[in-house]
């Protein structure tokens, strides 16, 4: 016995991205995207996802051209959407299998019966992210100090959805539930030695964290691989 499966799937995106740079001190970015999936049901195939950054090297500002030890001094901050298709394919139809179900006399019968439910309406799950960093740089770039503080939010998040089993299912794949994490990251790096003989050292940490904000009814937690 042999079959074969053959998948098809496509994604079509448009991209416009804008950058700015002021006197190499004053940085600027912004991009939309707008893609088009075919994972997702026929009302709700496209999604946008902007995002915009900014940076400025405050060091290269005149009241810092004193701070001799002061190398570099940099903030950043971005704010961003961004879209989720991992889905598999075909998830948004109703599929069909066949099945021996039907009766005639005292012979069986084969048929077929719809096995999961279709949803039109099935979109991108959309993640907003907030970043804000800062770069210190110390004796002509020698002790490098970095810190990143971010958080970030999941909604409309690809999810089984229950359904009574009066129905003759137990769920379908819909938009549901919302998730955040946050967390901070710190990291710092020097230059011990530049000559012949090189030593560097880097360290860094960590603090992460996540929470479950909503979920389909009756679900309270997110199970893991056991």
């Amino acid at each position: 016995q042999s079959f074969s499966d053959i998948q098809e799937w496509s994604l079509t995106s448009f991209i416009g991205r804008i950058n700015y740079d002021f006197a190499g001190k004053y940085l600027f970015t912004a991009a939309i995207r707008r893609d088009g999936s075919s994972r997702f049901g026929s009302d709700n195939r496209w999604g946008n996802f902007p995002s915009i950054s900014a940076g400025w090297i405050v060091s290269d500002e005149k009241f810092l051209q004193n701070a001799k030890a002061l190398s570099l001094l940099k903030l950043r901050a971005s704010y961003g959407v961004i879209g989720n298709n991992n889905i598999g394919n075909y998830t948004q139809y109703a599929t069909v299998s066949t099945i021996n179900n039907t009766i005639f006399g005292s012979t069986i019968a084969p048929g077929a019966s719809v096995i999961s439910l279709g949803n039109n309406n099935l979109g991108w799950e959309t993640t907003k992210q907030f970043d804000f960093g800062v770069d210190i740089g110390f004796f002509k770039n020698m002790l490098n100090i970095g810190y990143d503080y971010y958080t970030k939010r999941t909604t409309n998040l690809l999810y089984n959805v229950a359904v009574p089993q009066e129905s003759g299912f137990t769920n379908f794949t819909g938009n549901i539930g919302e998730l955040k994490f946050w967390g901070h990251e710190f990291t710092v790096s020097s230059k011990n030695f530049t000559g012949k003989f090189k030593w560097n050292t880097d360290f860094n940490i960590s603090f992460n964290d996540n929470k479950v904000l909503a979920l389909s009814d009756g679900v309270d937690r997110l199970y893991g691989g056991f």
